[in-house]
């Protein structure tokens, strides 16, 4: 439950201001963290200048104060344990005006890191407010020594190009003061130790299964961000996650490997263990109908796919295409670029798209891309992008483009904000049930004088050779199809692994025939922050599926230890 006081400010509201003040004052007065970045914000913003050289025109400090905790485990046994707690500090300083500063320029490596991302360093976890202000001090005069630099490298580039239409480097947006109660910075390990050590060990008894992990992390504690223009931020959180890999391999030496991902706010909000272990069993036994699969050389036709894996292959195409910004003035813009796109249809008419981050639930579902306030201190809101399949808006950090001159909200990720999707929403307005899309995918097989059609259950990574051992040269596993079917006009399937899609681009997703009524939640973590996906299953009316054609690592030569009995026999 979140407890705290938003403000946002505006120029001509005077009133909101003097209770701003008041809040932040009482704030500080409670709050070492938070009073130590404030009064060297405040230092650094009349004092942080080189002769001859501009003086900061904003600057921002970005905080996150956490503990984590990360318990592997391997068929019942802890493999790796670790407990640590962090403050990491994210300066941006920036010089020149809203219209010219130092960024979107990466003419150097110091351009591109200090310019564009701000510069990351470690404070101390005490509460000493001398030392939190040491670090905050050094950090910002390191940084700024090298903006300046690179502000004019960037003006300098920029008298030599022919340069029309630049939008601003930075937008102005609303000011806001809003405090969270600050949580507690500590996660306790044994519950994560005993769950990752319960489920890892379901998988001894499947000697079948040559590699399975168990990881658990968990993450708690506050963030800060304080800047220039006046807003101050602390809001509070916990993050928790569960990843479960397993890989079987087949005669012919292919690997196939399947996981499980659950990402949630609390450690509460995880599925109940008896549910867990039952995900990992349903796991197993996937992977071993596949791995006693045949093959599937080659299919050209429809192909369905399931909520599961239409959710991780439309996050893949389209998450990070519906985020805009300016490109840098030494950079160039691909054609596929979606701002190109804007007003055109990328979709079938009966697809909406929008992103969301004020929703809490999605089909009954906790949201874990849901958010107040973006990491640059903007409020959240939603956007509309896909109507009846056309592209009508993007995702807006502060970064501006030619098209959109204000942040949306989503700008994401402590360490170098950028345009990212919170809670991206897909829906049909026509939307099929299960029975109907396999109506639909069996009608298009008899006009295609087809034997049967293909039915993708899950998505996973299929190896096991060809140089090096790894999965490296492989195809991301978020397009390699694990769970295949043969669906026959009949009703009855028959299960095929080793393919891959050849492409899945925009053409393909444009000329979708159908959507499902039931979607998938995907929620998913990364440094740029917690994202939601919700995808239906999606019908395309034609793709190509090829056969892996790879040098597949022979299996091994003796047989698990977990075949065997306690006197050495096997079983």
């Amino acid at each position: 439950m979140r407890h705290g006081v938003a403000i946002v400010l505006v120029a001509w509201a005077p009133l909101a201001w003097a209770r701003a003040d008041e809040t932040v004052e009482r704030e500080m007065k409670q709050d070492v963290v938070l009073r130590a970045l404030v009064d060297e914000l405040e230092r650094a913003k009349t004092g942080l200048k080189l002769e001859d050289l501009q003086r900061p025109y904003f600057l921002q400090y970005g905080l996150l104060d956490a503990a984590h905790v990360s318990v592997s485990a391997d068929l019942g046994a802890v493999a790796r344990k670790s407990e640590r707690r962090a403050r990491h500090l994210r300066t941006d300083v920036r010089v020149g005006s809203y219209s010219l500063d130092d960024t979107n320029f990466s003419g150097d490596r110091y351009g591109r890191y200090f310019g564009s991302w701000g510069m990351r360093v470690s404070i101390p976890i005490e509460d000493d407010y001398n030392a939190i202000r040491q670090a905050v001090w050094w950090a910002t005069d390191r940084q700024y020594k090298q903006v300046v630099e690179t502000f004019e490298k960037k003006k300098a580039f920029m008298e030599t190009k022919m340069i029309e239409d630049k939008p601003d480097d930075f937008s102005r947006e609303p000011t806001t003061v809003y405090f969270e109660d600050p949580a507690s910075v500590a996660v306790d390990a044994a519950p994560l130790e005993k769950l990752a050590v319960a489920l890892s060990a379901i998988f001894a008894k499947y000697p079948d299964i040559q590699n399975s992990h168990v990881q658990i992390d968990g993450v708690a504690g506050n963030k800060y961000l304080v800047n220039t223009e006046g807003t101050r931020l602390r809001t509070s959180g916990s993050r928790f996650s569960i990843s479960v890999t397993a890989t079987v391999q087949s005669e012919d030496g292919m690997k196939l490997s399947a996981s499980i991902s659950l990402h949630t706010k609390t450690f509460e909000d995880l599925p109940a263990p008896a549910d867990l272990s039952q995900r990992c069993r349903e796991m197993i036994g996937e992977l071993l109908v596949v791995k006693d699969a045949p093959t599937l050389d080659a299919y050209t036709g429809p192909v369905l796919f399931e909520p599961k894996a239409a959710a991780a292959v439309f996050a893949q195409q389209f998450g990070r295409r519906f985020t805009g910004g300016q490109r840098p003035v030494d950079g160039r813009r691909g054609p596929d670029d979606f701002e190109n796109k804007l007003e055109k249809r990328i979709l079938p008419r009966f697809i909406n798209v929008v992103d969301d981050p004020t929703r809490e639930t999605v089909a009954g579902e906790k949201v874990l891309g849901h958010y107040l306030y973006d990491d640059q201190g903007i409020k959240a809101r939603p956007v509309t992008l896909v109507t009846e399949g056309r592209l009508e808006a993007l995702l807006m950090s502060r970064n501006p483009s030619r098209t959109f001159k204000n942040s949306t909200g989503h700008g994401r990720g402590l360490y170098g904000p950028r345009a990212s999707v919170g809670c991206l929403v897909v829906t049909a307005t026509d939307a099929t049930d299960a029975v109907g899309l396999r109506e639909q995918l069996l009608e298009v097989c008899e006009d295609e004088g087809l034997e049967y059609g293909i039915r993708i259950a899950s998505l996973g990574t299929v190896g096991g050779g060809g140089g090096g051992g790894g999965f490296g040269r492989y195809r991301s596993s978020a397009t390699v199809p694990l769970l295949i079917y043969k669906v026959y006009p009949d009703g009855h399937e028959e299960p095929v692994r080793g393919s891959e899609i050849a492409q899945v681009d925009l053409k393909a997703f444009k000329r979708m025939m159908a959507a499902g009524d039931t979607p998938c939640v995907r929620n998913t973590t990364s440094s740029g922050g917690s994202t939601t996906v919700s995808v239906p299953a999606l019908l395309f009316e034609e793709l190509d599926l090829a056969k892996v054609d790879r040098d597949f690592d022979k299996p091994p030569i003796l047989s698990s230890p977990l075949a065997r009995g306690a006197t050495g026999e096997t079983k």
